[in-house]
């Protein structure tokens, strides 16, 4: 007896858009963390912003009649590969290829694609790096790696692409060809235009004062963050904790040996630091900004950690 078969195309689609809807906020997290570490640890951010979306049925609908297919479920799945679309804008052109290389350098994120448009422009003058990913979603009972269009573009370039697309359908994709022409100058005074601000973006670069502090405060910081890398994800058990704690009661912090090499480490820092007296003017005043910066999250650790901790007793 043949048992009956239960399928609705309604329920299935709505498990497409969870799994879409998912590999969105995934990769939406994994940019959110790149743009918090920019604005945190450099001076400069390439992201000026991200948006995200679902694709729309009816444009679904339409690039599958484009292509002669049939519109089911399988069929988006399978041939639609920008169901789930982001799109970060950038300043410079040069951001555009760093943010991709990070993206792609992710463990757990597989390039299927990449087209650039950049260095091979549309015929229509659209410029534009496009990058199909895939990211795993981990259900329940198992793990589906689903697929996310990422288009980054200059501010320039999204300003362009924004009213070709309005043009492109208000004649319904038939635009008179003066219209045409134009919009391809301008598409190449746009891509003056970024390589103009590029070019003046790294001269200005040459007359920061400021650059080499800004790379040795870098290097000190990566330093110390390779240092408690592995604290991150590891948990110091009870035991030990009360281990450590005793030696320090009965032998006292320098007779251990990681403290004795630790005193030596800073007693050779400060040796250091005593023998490079300033030679000017310029060269004291330094100095000193760098005193302040130290001290500042000691200040800042004293007045909010601290008071929080009193506030409890």
């Amino acid at each position: 007896m043949d048992l009956p078969i239960f399928y609705s195309e309604e329920d299935e689609w709505k498990k497409v858009i969870l799994m879409y809807d998912s590999a969105l906020k995934e990769v939406n997290t994994k940019l959110e963390i790149l743009n918090n570490e920019f604005k945190l640890n450099h001076q400069y951010n390439p992201i000026e912003h991200i948006t995200s979306r679902i694709k729309t049925p009816q444009s679904i609908a339409k690039k599958l009649r484009h292509n002669n297919r049939e519109l089911t479920v399988e069929n988006i799945v399978k041939y639609i590969n920008d169901v789930a679309g982001i799109r970060i804008i950038c300043s410079f052109t040069s951001d555009i290829y760093r943010i991709a290389d990070l993206i792609a350098a992710q463990s757990d994120v597989n390039v299927l694609k990449v087209k650039d448009y950049i260095t091979c422009p549309k015929p229509n003058g659209y410029t534009s790096y496009h990058m199909i990913i895939s990211v795993p979603i981990f259900l329940s009972e198992t793990m589906i790696n689903v697929k996310v269009e990422i288009q980054i573009r200059t501010i320039a370039m999204d300003f362009w692409a924004s009213l070709e697309h309005k043009i492109y359908y208000k004649f319904e994709g038939n635009a008179p060809e003066r219209i045409r022409k134009e919009l391809k100058e301008c598409a190449e005074i746009v891509s003056f235009l970024d390589h103009k601000m590029l070019s003046l973006n790294e001269e200005i670069k040459l007359f920061n004062p400021d650059s080499e502090m800004d790379h040795y405060r870098e290097v000190v910081s990566e330093t110390f963050q390779n240092m408690i890398r592995e604290s991150y994800g590891t948990v110091v058990e009870e035991d030990i904790i009360k281990e450590e704690e005793g030696q320090e009661e009965k032998y006292g912090p320098e007779d251990k040996g990681s403290q004795s090499d630790r005193q030596e480490m800073y007693e050779e820092l400060f040796e250091e630091t005593v023998s490079k007296q300033p030679d000017s003017l310029e060269e004291a005043l330094e100095k000193v900004e760098e005193s302040k910066e130290k001290s500042k999250f000691f200040r800042f650790f004293k007045h909010n950690v601290m008071n929080e901790e009193m506030d409890k007793m």
